[in-house]
């Protein structure tokens, strides 16, 4: 009977055990989990500021790269009067290939003319350079290039016909390179009258360009 006795007491000393750890276990489980979930929290909490942070300082970036760029088109577009004003030509422009790392198209973006006179602009956008395979070939390989009669030296027919459009006579092109001295566009002067391009046109597109050519912004 004893040994009944201290049989039974030893199964209740022992269930008791049991759920002592049970309940010690679960309360571990219970702070883990509470653990990790304060971690993962926090975790995803940081990963939110880190990317509001980055949103923003894309977004400040963005407007300073905008605020820069209006800045250099209002210097681009201050040189272009000068220059046409100063060389009393119809028509200023620049030819740009686009997109910059890999160009498939050319277009005129920045243009000023005088009063009265057609904007090119609005027939040279977003042409495929294979259209004017010829006539890019050359922009890309001549530092100047000299257009005083369009029908005998202007072989490319699709551009021929849009300076005929255009109502150009003659025409003066000066190469626009970045800092590798790759082509990334054309400062162009056209006149509707026959004109004879002297030391006096060289020097002044030379330095046009020279101001203009850094500071060109791409046309995506």
């Amino acid at each position: 009977m004893e040994t009944v006795i201290k049989t039974k007491t030893s199964q209740k000393n022992n269930d008791v055990k049991i759920k002592q750890i049970a309940i010690i276990l679960t309360s571990l489980f219970t702070l883990i989990n509470g653990l990790f979930i304060a971690y993962f929290s926090y975790n995803q909490s940081s990963k939110d500021k880190m990317t509001d942070f980055k949103i923003e300082q894309m977004r400040l970036e963005n407007e300073s790269k905008s605020a820069e760029n209006n800045r250099h088109i209002a210097i681009i577009y201050g040189e272009m009067f000068n220059l046409l004003h100063r060389l009393d030509a119809d028509r200023c422009f620049i030819l740009q290939p686009h997109p910059l790392l890999k160009s498939m198209y050319v277009s005129v973006a920045i243009e000023v003319t005088r009063n009265g006179v057609s904007n090119i602009s609005d027939v040279v956008r977003n042409i495929p350079i294979s259209d004017l395979s010829i006539f890019v070939k050359e922009l890309a390989t001549n530092r100047w290039i000299f257009i005083d009669d369009i029908e005998s030296q202007v072989s490319d027919l699709r551009v021929k016909s849009i300076m005929r459009i255009a109502g150009a006579t003659t025409v003066c092109i000066k190469q626009l390179n970045n800092i590798r001295e790759e082509w990334i566009g054309s400062l162009v002067i056209e006149y509707t009258t026959k004109r004879t391009l002297d030391d006096n046109t060289q020097f002044l597109m030379r330095s046009t360009a020279n101001t203009i050519q850094f500071i060109l912004p791409p046309i995506n």
